[in-house]
């Protein structure tokens, strides 16, 4: 089992964005940033604890998602040592981002399934529209939604590295979750602690800064409609506030993931052959 200090990750992930900053800031801003901006921009607005209704605006965000990805992919590259260009890493992080998606999946799927046949075992049913009917939820599906969320908070922790596995090795989907839960072991509390802390400051700027902003944007130039500049500039300030936790999270699992597979943690050079 490596060894695995948090503080050491913090402080070298620091220095990495301190360096590559040039090559890693138009990253940010080009595959977070802007793809956060164009889903606030195009998903419909609806009241407080209300669901936007689907239509083609899903897609775009899903489309958005996935550019994000490839952004995360090409930042971790960036901070463990990537030797080409940019525009190098941002190919090989968009040809490995199906390795990414597929991992998922095959993670997502067996779980919904395998929750789904719990809760009907349980006795929770659906209701016409398809979701899980609240109002009758018993007091077995309680258990099984509490033993649920304590599963998938284990193995969403012992696969944190998986982004970080799937821009640096060249494995497939299985192999790469595979590997993940073996980098893991024995560091389950440590990383839940750290992503436990990365979210709650998270929660804190954006909270705070959203509720300046959004007061701010809405007394000078009224509340926000679809595609007008108040809409544009709140969007702008939490796309902001999540590109950088979104670099700062992906420095992070990089430089994690560099400490759990030392001395051998490498990302591979360009091909430059043909």
């Amino acid at each position: 089992m490596s060894a695995l200090s948090i503080g050491k990750a913090w402080d070298e992930a620091k220095a990495a964005l301190q360096a590559n900053r040039k090559l890693i800031g138009p990253v940010a801003l080009g595959l977070v940033l802007l793809p956060a901006v164009i889903v606030s921009m195009v998903e419909p607005q609806v009241a407080p604890g209300e669901q936007p209704p689907a239509g083609l605006w899903m897609l775009v965000a899903l489309l958005m998602v996935l550019v994000m990805l490839v952004g995360e992919l090409a930042i971790v590259m960036l901070i463990n040592g990537w030797r080409g260009s940019v525009g190098e890493a941002i190919g090989k992080a968009a040809r490995r981002t199906p390795i990414f998606v597929l991992a998922a999946l095959c993670l997502l799927v067996p779980v919904v399934v395998i929750f789904s046949l719990l809760l009907g075992l349980a006795g929770v049913g659906t209701s016409a529209t398809g979701q899980i009917d609240w109002t009758n939820f018993n007091p077995l599906g309680w258990l099984v939604l509490f033993g649920f969320l304590l599963a998938l908070i284990y193995v969403s922790i012992r696969l944190l590295p998986l982004l970080a596995v799937v821009a640096c090795e060249n494995v497939g989907p299985i192999a790469a979750l595979k590997r993940s839960f073996a980098l893991t072991s024995g560091h389950f509390w440590r990383l839940l602690g750290f992503l436990l802390m990365l979210m709650i400051a998270f929660l804190i700027v954006a909270l705070t800064v959203g509720a300046v902003v959004g007061a701010g944007v809405t007394l000078a130039l009224g509340q926000p409609q679809p595609w007008s500049l108040s809409l544009l500039l709140i969007a702008l300030a939490g796309g902001l506030i999540q590109a950088g936790f979104v670099t700062v999270y992906t420095a992070m699992l990089a430089r994690i993931y560099a400490q759990l597979t030392a001395p051998i943690a490498t990302v591979p050079e360009v091909n430059r052959e043909g």
